[in-house]
């Protein structure tokens, strides 16, 4: 997926692997040795942050976010793409197009 693709629901969202993160007084402080900068993320983008331990598609983050703040859909999802994008031009996290449908496990029954 490059920079100019858009993020939908389904888009997966990975985190790099090379910013050192640590949480420290509810605020998630990574550095990137490769980049030679450090980072800061408080509240939501905190949460955000620990979201994404596994890889997750935007809806999951947007589900959960909805779930725990008590915000609408529309505005969630506008929030969370907006920030999802300062991560990846900042290299802390990588998109990656939805599977295909033939890709994609059956549902379950």
């Amino acid at each position: 997926m490059n920079a100019e693709s858009p993020i939908g629901r389904e888009t997966v969202v990975t985190r790099n692997e090379e910013p050192v993160a640590v949480e420290a007084d509810r605020t998630v402080v990574m550095m990137s040795v490769e980049q030679g900068m450090y980072f800061g993320l408080e509240g939501v983008g905190g949460r955000i942050w620990a979201l994404l331990d596994r890889p997750r598609s935007v809806g999951q983050l947007c589900d959960e976010l909805v779930q725990e703040f008590g915000v609408d859909e529309p505005t969630c999802r506008r929030e969370v793409v907006s920030f999802l994008q300062d991560l990846h031009r900042a290299r802390l996290v990588q998109l990656h197009d939805p599977p295909s449908d033939s890709l994609r496990p059956p549902a379950s029954a």
